[in-house]
């Protein structure tokens, strides 16, 4: 197998169709892959519309309600891809986003991102964010790191067993990932292409417990050396910093 998508679900029944088709409907590559939904425990239609589905590529895992780091953790584990891409699931994926990424994939990564399209609760898109080439100072200092489209070396996740998981729905799982990458020498590949939509509304994580994140932001920086959290105008929620602000 070569890439395993894993989808990470807690009562998102409304958007879960739209992402799960993205994720199958993969046009124009070569690469074999496996989708894997980890269902948090939801309480809402996710089991009954994970049922109605019967492709042989997708695997359904339904766990109690863990939080974001153990769910996409129990993903990870269950891949068998050589490559793992999380998405989640009010997210979608380009149908191109496997042919695009292919021929970084040949080359060697550590990890890889592309651009991508914000959209609103009805998949209307709002915006395309386009981000610089990989530089370790300006994603530090860009204080988030988008796990949907990112996709990695499943022996570089094994290493370091996944996602940290002391601290339940951080909201900084994957950008702390990418600070232990980097800190062991691994470097990105940026995709100068849109290749998935990322939504924002309003029952976001980061919507919701912004000064939690911004907590565990700083906490993060003090442990790892980096100085004071800090944000930049790359950050997916444009997030300024109460210090910051004029």
């Amino acid at each position: 197998m070569d890439v395993s998508i894993v989808v990470t679900a807690y009562n998102y029944a409304r958007y879960l169709p739209e992402c799960l088709n993205s994720c199958l409907d993969q046009q124009g590559t070569r690469l074999m892959y496996e989708v894997i939904v980890v269902d948090d425990g939801s309480t809402d239609d996710t089991p009954a519309l994970l049922a109605s589905y019967s492709d042989r590529r997708l695997h359904i895992n339904r766990i109690e309600n863990s939080g974001i780091e153990l769910a996409s953790n129990h993903g990870f584990e269950a891949a068998s891809g050589r490559y793992v891409v999380r998405v989640d699931a009010d997210d979608i994926l380009d149908r191109f986003y496997l042919a695009r990424i292919e021929p970084v994939l040949q080359q060697g990564i550590g990890f890889c991102y592309s651009d991508y399209i914000i959209i609103d609760e009805n998949s209307a898109a709002k915006e395309v964010v386009r981000l610089p080439n990989f530089d370790e100072t300006e994603v530090i200092n860009r204080g988030d790191f988008l796990a949907t489209g990112t996709i990695y070396t499943a022996e570089l996740l094994h290493r370091l067993g996944g996602y940290s998981s002391q601290t339940r729905n951080s909201g900084l799982e994957n950008y702390e990932l990418i600070i232990k990458l980097m800190a062991m020498g691994v470097k990105g590949i940026h995709v100068a292409e849109p290749l998935f939509k990322y939504r924002h509304h309003c029952n976001n994580m980061s919507t919701k417990r912004v000064s939690s994140i911004i907590s565990y932001g700083q906490a993060m920086f003090e442990r790892y050396g980096l100085g004071a959290f800090r944000t930049n105008q790359y950050h997916p929620y444009k997030l300024i910093l109460p210090e910051l602000q004029s």
